[in-house]
């Protein structure tokens, strides 16, 4: 199987041609695959007709996958895939609606010790307008800081509340059950990561909501408008890439 990776922008990404991933892949394709995510980022595939067990058959041949603690929009028969959409049956979304899904930038599992490595996109339907999603390259942002910048972050850490992002962000929400408290304590995580396999850096401050964290040896306010700094930065056009969806589309 021949596979070609045709970029996306300059920032990050590639469409992969000549992969169809309902079908079972060898082990260098996926060696293959997994190289181009190395260096591209984020992998497109057009054209997929998958089914969620196909979809989680290839998540898995690159790693465990995650169950969020969210229950209110996992697959019931899989709780490791999660539904969004603005599809209503009997009143009620058959997904997480709009107006609560990636209502801002963030890292996938940020609020885990150990948050996730990867997440894979399926698009069955997409409506006329909206529903765009972007990404940023952290590891490019990290590179374009100043050596000063980058100085006074490399050992910095921030530690983050999932709790309290829920209460910022969803007031009208049930409150969280004991167990749901208990499954998402504060976490604290190194402002800059060093990816395993590539040894590249990268900003690593993927949480929704910055009122909802401390900055290591920076008082309230003082880390707030440090982080937005940042992720302002980090955000900029030069960094990031705009998917408009398409049905079929898979993105990982």
């Amino acid at each position: 199987m021949s596979i070609e990776f045709i970029p996306l922008c300059e920032a990050l990404g590639a469409e992969v041609v000549g992969i169809d991933v309902t079908t079972k892949l060898s082990d260098q394709t996926i060696a293959e695959i997994r190289e181009g995510l190395l260096k591209y980022n984020i992998l497109l595939f057009r054209k997929q007709e998958m089914t969620i067990e196909q979809q989680m058959a290839f998540t898995e041949q690159f790693g465990v996958l995650k169950v969020s603690t969210n229950s209110r929009n996992r697959f019931p028969a899989h709780p490791e895939v999660l539904v969004f959409s603005n599809i209503k049956v009997d009143d009620e979304y058959i997904g997480s609606p709009p107006a609560r899904t990636g209502e801002g930038w963030h890292s996938d599992f940020f609020y885990l010790k150990e948050p996730a490595g990867g997440s894979f996109f399926y698009a069955k339907e997409m409506p006329e307008e909206g529903g765009d999603t972007w990404f940023a390259n952290m590891t490019r942002a990290f590179e374009a800081l100043s050596e000063g910048k980058k100085t006074e972050i490399s050992h910095r850490t921030c530690t983050y509340s999932q709790l309290k992002t829920l209460q910022i962000l969803n007031p009208e929400l049930s409150p969280l059950t004991a167990k749901q408290k208990c499954e998402t304590p504060e976490v604290v995580h190194p402002m800059v990561r060093v990816h395993p396999e590539t040894g590249h850096k990268a900003l690593f401050i993927g949480l929704r909501g910055t009122p909802a964290c401390s900055v290591e040896d920076m008082v309230g306010d003082e880390g707030i408008e440090f982080l937005e700094g940042l992720r302002s930065f980090a955000t900029q056009p030069q960094f990031t890439y705009t998917h408009h969806w398409r049905p079929g589309d898979a993105v990982l």
